[in-house]
Order: C-alpha cells, then structure tokens, then sequence
C-alpha cells in the first residue's frame, strides 16, 4: 500500500520503538491481559507541528482508509485481545505480536482457541461498537494530567500484577508490598514521562 510521502512518514519495523514493543518481556502483560495492541504500520503526519499523539495515523491494508490513531488511544487502549478492526470495511489490520506473547499464548492454545472460534464474530460486533465513544473521546484534550493518569495506572496494573505472583508463589508480606509498591510507583511515573516525551510533546 503506498502513502503520500510528503505528508507521511512510516513507522514500521524495524523502527526501534516497535523492536523495544515485540522484544520487552514486559510488555507481553500488555497484549496478553489488557490486550493493547499496535499496528504494524503507522503513519505520523510530518506536515503538522502537533504532538505526536495527534499526528498519528492507522492505515487499513483492506480498504485504504487511514484512521486516526487516537480511535484507539484514551478510553479504547485496551481489551483488542484478536486486534483492530477496521471501523469504515470491518476487517482486521494487522498488528504486532510481542515474542513472549506468543510463547504464552502457544502454551495457553487449548483455553483460548476453542473461546475464539465461538465468540470472534460477537467481539467484532463490540469492537465496532466502542468506535462511537471512541470518537467522542478524542474531541477531549490530552494534557499533562493525562500523562500521569495513564502513569498511575500502569504502575497499579504492575503493582496487581506482581503481588499476585507473589501471593501464589507462596504468600505475601507487608515489607514486599510496599517494596513492590515503591518500585511500581517509580516505575509507573517513568512510563508516564516516557510516554509524554515521546507522544506528549509538541513537534519541534
């Protein structure tokens, strides 16, 4: 599929933001639970001084129609477990698999397989359905507040995450939760800032 390279630029492998997505083990938590994806493809629009959140771009390889990539951005991030489907030909555009998702999800193929050929179609269906507010929310600004917001969240999501490792490997204390709580709040305002200096900041 081609684009219009002076008001494109193409963001593919093997970019290395896209390689840190595919080979950072702990982002396989982010596709494999909360089921965020990232297409293979995405454009930034080079002719505007606008973040980089709002300069991006998904391409459907189906249809051609190129979407704006805040359809899947604040409110909508998450729950794309079969990934994104195209809202103008409904037909999926592919995506990027982190490496540690697929050994999980080879490892899990019995539980899995089966629930996705029952239910594949009655997700597209609601997939299809969130566009709406999906659209609605990205009439709303993104500030700084929005950076820490999603900070915070991901540093719970960690938090949750591994007192439940621990809990099940065998119990939890007080003195490693707030260990674990102290390196996940660390952890979560560094993935906050990371995420402002590379999609929050005005182009220039």
């Amino acid at each position: 599929m081609a684009y219009d390279e002076n008001k494109y630029s193409v963001q593919k492998l093997p970019n290395p933001l896209l390689l840190h997505w595919i080979l950072n083990p702990g982002l396989a938590i982010n596709e494999v639970i909360l089921g965020q994806r990232i297409p293979k493809v995405t454009l930034i629009d080079k002719t505007s001084n606008a973040p980089l959140v709002d300069r991006n771009y998904v391409p459907c390889p189906s249809c051609g129609a190129i979407h704006h990539g805040k359809l899947w951005g604040k409110g909508n991030a998450f729950g794309h477990w079969l990934g994104l489907i195209c809202p103008n030909c409904e037909q999926k555009i592919p995506c990027l698999w982190n490496v540690f998702s697929l050994i999980l999800l080879a490892v899990l193929s019995p539980i899995w397989f089966p629930l996705k050929k029952i239910y594949e179609q009655k997700y597209i269906a609601y997939e299809l359905s969130r566009f709406k507010k999906a659209e609605a929310n990205m009439a709303n600004p993104i500030n700084k507040f929005t950076w820490i917001k999603m900070g915070a969240s991901f540093g719970l999501l960690m938090l949750a995450f591994f007192v439940s490792a621990e809990y099940f490997r065998g119990g939890i204390t007080l003195d490693k939760f707030i260990f674990l709580a102290i390196i996940n709040t660390i952890g979560g305002l560094f993935f906050g800032a990371f995420m402002w200096f590379f999609m929050g900041r005005k182009k220039g």
